[in-house]
């Protein structure tokens, strides 16, 4: 049976009914499918996000206090990205290493490794002790336990295998799940220096009363976890990845650029376009557990301060926004003048304040990076013989002088008012949209230019 039949789905129905295109495929072949779908860079882009989380890793190590021979073994000692991951050499790892700190995130875009480690079966002695070392700390994550170990200089097998063997002994496979044997909450944490650790999260805003109706708000707001400072909050039409791309923007060209933004798993927190913006800007993006509300209880916090001060203020001044433009114009200046300078229970001092004592170290973008073209999305092309690509539906015209290429675009994914053509790395133009009629007229000539 050739390979074709094994993988491609028969199509069945009857014209206009929807066909299950996965009907029948075996689980593996899924997976390839699905993946073939996917363009190049993409590709490419996914192995460069776990590149990054690995090196992310190392400096993580680093920053413990660890040589860097010790957390490169630490790094090559684990599955990546979980679990069920592949293990990666410490000379590869190395390799990142360098290429990151010398190209940042494009360093890392090249053809991927396939290395790929084996997990040891566990005997009865080891069993044992990790028995044992579990029951001692029945509050600590599973995994971090499991990296002590290592960094301790114990030879074990990779964590999957531990949860195995912790299962086979009557630990419960939900808790296991979690990381914990102890599901209650961790200890309080604060990061050390302001711009070390950002929350974000999403909440329904008040409803504006229009000429049009009833408008619906969604705050947008992020929270430094040092200062307890408002990097930047605003109220949009649609909680939405658009929403929190702008959010981010404004509170980068504000404050700063943040080390880790943590948020939780709501889809405009977890997109592919998300995840390359902000491995882009150097920032870690981390993503609370499932279930896990409390790990965000800053930010819940800090939405609860906003409902019971600015957003009851305003409904009992008659909420007279007209408004999104005048809401957000309210909402900044009460940050402003009420918020940021008021003292903060947790840190007795002042959120701006607090924050002013690190500005000097804070992190900020060079004045030759242009933040919109950091935001932007990129796609691989193919330029057709006519000088055409087509784009979200929509048919862009190029110059001719592409025809048959591989090009990229680059562009703002909500607005596409601007899509750039980019060929070996080097700016081309502007991709036009169509316009059929003028082609039309024109005998179907390409009327480019440049």
């Amino acid at each position: 049976m050739p390979i074709s039949a094994v993988l491609m789905p028969k199509r069945s129905g009857l014209a206009g009914e929807p066909t299950q295109p996965w009907a029948g495929v075996p689980p593996w072949a899924v997976g390839i499918l699905r993946g073939m779908k996917k363009p190049a860079l993409q590709l490419q882009q996914e192995v460069a996000l776990l590149r990054f989380r690995v090196v992310n890793h190392v400096s993580d190590r680093l920053g413990a206090g660890l040589s860097l021979a010790q957390a490169l073994r630490d790094a090559s000692a684990r599955p990546w990205p979980g679990e069920s991951g592949k293990y990666f050499a410490l000379r590869t790892i190395e390799d990142w290493w360098y290429a990151h700190k010398q190209g940042g995130f494009a360093g890392l875009l090249d053809a991927p490794r396939r290395d790929r480690g084996r997990s040891r079966v566990i005997d009865e002695q080891t069993g044992r002790w990790i028995i044992e070392q579990i029951s001692q700390h029945p509050e600590m994550h599973v995994s971090v336990l499991y990296s002590h170990w290592l960094n301790q200089g114990h030879m074990l097998p990779s964590l999957r295998s531990v949860y195995r063997h912790l299962m086979r002994h009557g630990y419960d496979k939900a808790r296991l799940r979690a990381g914990r044997l102890d599901t209650g909450p961790t200890h309080p944490f604060a990061a050390a220096q302001p711009n070390d650790l950002w929350m974000v999260d999403f909440s329904p805003g008040p409803a504006l009363r229009t000429t049009a109706g009833s408008l619906r708000t969604h705050l947008c707001v992020m929270v430094d976890d040092c200062s307890r400072l408002i990097p930047f909050g605003g109220y949009y039409p649609q909680a939405d990845t658009e929403a929190f791309h702008h959010a981010l923007q404004e509170a980068i060209q504000r404050r700063g650029l943040p080390r880790m933004l943590y948020t939780d798993n709501g889809k405009p927190f977890v997109g592919h376009h998300t995840r390359i913006v902000c491995a882009g800007l150097g920032i870690r993006l981390l993503h609370a557990k499932p279930y896990h509300a409390w790990s965000k209880g800053k930010v819940e916090r800090l939405i609860q301060t906003i409902q019971t001060g600015f957003e009851a203020t305003l409904r009992l001044l008659g909420n007279n926004a007209v408004c999104l433009d005048d809401l957000n114009a309210k909402f900044s200046a009460w940050v402003q003048t009420v918020y940021h300078q008021r003292i903060h229970s947790a840190t007795g001092m002042s959120p701006e304040a607090r924050f002013q004592q690190a500005a000097a170290n804070l992190r900020r973008l060079s004045p030759d990076e242009d933040i919109e073209r950091i935001f932007h999305t990129r796609l691989d092309r193919t330029v057709r013989k006519d000088g055409t690509i087509r784009l979200g539906g929509r048919l862009y015209e190029v110059p001719l002088s592409l025809r048959a290429l591989a090009i990229e675009l680059r562009f703002n994914p909500f607005t596409r008012q601007r899509v750039e053509v980019w060929h070996q790395g080097k700016f081309i133009s502007l991709a036009k949209p169509a316009n059929l009629n003028l082609n039309h007229e024109t005998g179907g000539a390409h009327a480019y230019e440049n």
